[in-house]
């Protein structure tokens, strides 16, 4: 067996203005251009959410 991660899932914070918020803000956004074809309706709800964090920590957003 692999040594390293091997979870079953991984947990994004997207709150926040630190380096980690706003790269869990870029994941969300690259997750849903992924499954934009399958789901819009969260592809939508994702990149809102992600927005709207970005906002609140008044900085760029990052893509």
């Amino acid at each position: 067996m692999p040594k390293g991660l091997t979870m079953k899932y991984f947990v994004l914070k997207p709150k926040g203005k630190d380096r980690h918020a706003a790269a869990s803000r870029a994941a969300m956004r690259a997750y849903a251009n992924s499954i934009e074809t399958v789901d819009p309706e969260l592809a939508v709800e994702l990149r809102d959410w992600a927005d709207r964090e970005s906002e609140k920590a008044d900085i760029p957003q990052i893509y």
